[in-house]
């Protein structure tokens, strides 16, 4: 594979905490600017296999396009999404001015931000902001639109956070504190020991679960042990496939295997390979 020219980022911003008040909520932001003028569009391509995360992007300069490789619909985002649960790997294809700014939740928040919409509602597709809020958030996307400072746009986006959460009415119970235990598990958590933990029936822990997540506690577990594994060795490419697998509490390698069949729809190196080859990977390793 032929190698890229080494691109210099106009800036990262990496796991930046938000405002006091929305740690209960938000986990980080993440914002990342890269001129891609230089790179044919056919190579600003990323694979995206779903991840344990819930999140809110926003795209302020060139578009990004998702394309699902199994069938090559592609759709152009909007300048804010919702992304819910993602279940099946897509690819992104960068502009050549490519700022994303991301709110990562904390994992299960968004169906109260949503004003407790089910994530069923969207599960495995991006939504725009502006049709799941107020207008407000289309004032945002024209505010970052026109401002040059990273710093300054995270506080945008602070603030409509805190403006958001504080007309809603939060209410954080065991079972969120549960769904956080199962996106951090290095090994398998019973479903009878996490219904305990959320004060519910194994039943009742299944159907709120739903709600907040979209799809079952079993399936988002095996999905949060796959991207464990995923991004511990994005991170650590010289790292064994056998070690990541026991590491991320998989019982073999084969069963590794066969989540990325699944979720990535290609072999583990196969998808390690074209997340290589993506623009942004030397980027975000510098």
């Amino acid at each position: 594979m032929a190698r890229r020219p080494y691109l210099q980022p106009m800036v990262v911003l990496s796991n930046v905490l938000p405002h006091p008040a929305l740690r209960p909520y938000v986990n980080h932001y993440f914002l990342l600017h890269m001129d891609l003028k230089s790179v044919p569009a056919g190579q600003r391509i990323k694979p995206f296999p779903p991840d344990a995360d819930q999140v809110l992007y926003f795209y302020p300069r060139s578009d990004v396009k998702t394309v699902v490789p199994d069938t090559a619909e592609t759709r152009v985002n909007a300048s804010s999404i919702f992304v819910g649960q993602q279940t099946s790997r897509i690819n992104l294809h960068f502009g050549e001015d490519h700022l994303i700014i991301c709110v990562c939740f904390r994992a299960g928040f968004l169906h109260q931000f949503l004003g407790k919409l089910p994530l069923t509602a969207f599960q495995g597709k991006e939504v725009s902001a502006e049709d799941l809020t107020d207008n407000r958030i289309r004032d945002l996307n024209d505010q970052l639109r026109a401002e040059t400072d990273y710093w300054r746009m995270l506080r945008l986006i602070d603030v409509y956070l805190r403006q958001s959460i504080a007309r809603i009415s939060v209410d954080l119970q065991p079972i969120d504190r549960a769904i956080v235990a199962m996106k951090k598990a290095r090994q398998s958590l019973s479903l009878d020991w996490l219904a305990d933990q959320a004060c519910l029936s194994p039943r009742q822990f299944e159907r709120k679960f739903m709600e907040r997540m979209g799809m079952s506690p079993k399936f988002y577990a095996r999905i949060a042990r796959f991207d464990q594994a995923y991004k511990l060795k994005v991170s650590n490419p010289t790292l064994d496939w056998l070690d990541v697998a026991y590491s991320c509490g998989y019982f073999d390698f084969s069963h590794l295997v066969r989540d990325f069949r699944q979720f990535a729809e290609v072999t583990p190196s196969m998808l390690l390979a074209q997340e290589l080859a993506s623009p942004d990977y030397h980027i975000l390793r510098v």
